[in-house]
């Protein structure tokens, strides 16, 4: 059985995120794992919008779409817990820490509809100041982890999150090539956890216009996705959380 150690040192020689995400899903699988959800919500200790910082997913298709549909990201207990929280947690949990709402049930009552009956939560704290939470469940099945096997799944997930940064180059360092007012302002409503369609509509362009700015920023970050170009935004000081 794999170990945390033979975990970091494979990991060490993954070269794309989506390498270190598959280590990371066999990994998971020797806790029975099956399903994991990867946010990061704060850079600098400060809050990221919801739905932005969303980094990866692999939740069934009808469960993930109706949690971005109704946007339970806002609202969602488990991931305000987790912002307060040190180590990982049940789901469960929440009930004993917070009170939930009406509106916040119906969270856990999807999660019930889709076969998940438990999961955890698990907070960290990674290079710049950065905060992820990783949620992670299976269906049917109540989690019976020691404490132990606890703290080895949070520094597996800490792990992944600064494997994370290091692959796709997130620091704090300015940009070789300035963005322009019109790239600036695309970035901000990314931020603002905008679609292309949405930031199209406010700056009065097309979509492929949208799409071809984004791409500069992309390159002039060095970066290849939404989440990173706002990460490497946020620290190089150009967008305020």
């Amino acid at each position: 059985m794999e170990t945390l150690e033979s975990f970091i040192q494979r990991t060490i020689t993954c070269g794309t995120a989506e390498a270190l995400f598959h280590a990371f899903d066999q990994h998971l699988a020797r806790y029975g794992i099956e399903y994991s959800a990867y946010f990061i919500m704060a850079k600098r200790l400060r809050a990221i919008a919801p739905g932005t910082g969303l980094v990866r997913q692999n939740y069934p298709r009808d469960y993930a779409r109706q949690y971005i549909e109704k946007n339970f990201g806002k609202i969602d207990p488990i991931i305000q817990q987790a912002l307060k929280e040190a180590e990982a947690f049940h789901w469960k949990d929440v009930y004993d820490k917070r009170p939930v709402n009406a509106q916040q049930e119906m969270i856990f009552a999807a999660h019930k509809q889709a076969g998940f009956i438990d999961g955890i939560a698990v907070p960290v704290f990674g290079p710049m100041g950065t905060i992820a939470i990783f949620s992670l469940t299976a269906k049917n099945i109540e989690f019976d982890l020691s404490r132990a096997q606890l703290v080895a799944l949070q520094f597996a997930c800490l792990h992944t999150h600064n494997r994370y940064f290091e692959i796709e180059q997130i620091n704090g360092d300015d940009p070789e090539k300035p963005l322009s007012p019109r790239e600036m302002e695309a970035l901000s409503l990314v931020a603002d956890g905008l679609a292309n369609k949405e930031i199209a509509e406010k700056l009065g362009v097309t979509e492929n216009t949208v799409d071809t700015m984004l791409r500069r920023v992309f390159v002039k970050f060095g970066v290849n996705n939404r989440i990173s170009a706002v990460l490497k935004g946020i620290g190089c000081g150009l967008l305020l959380p």
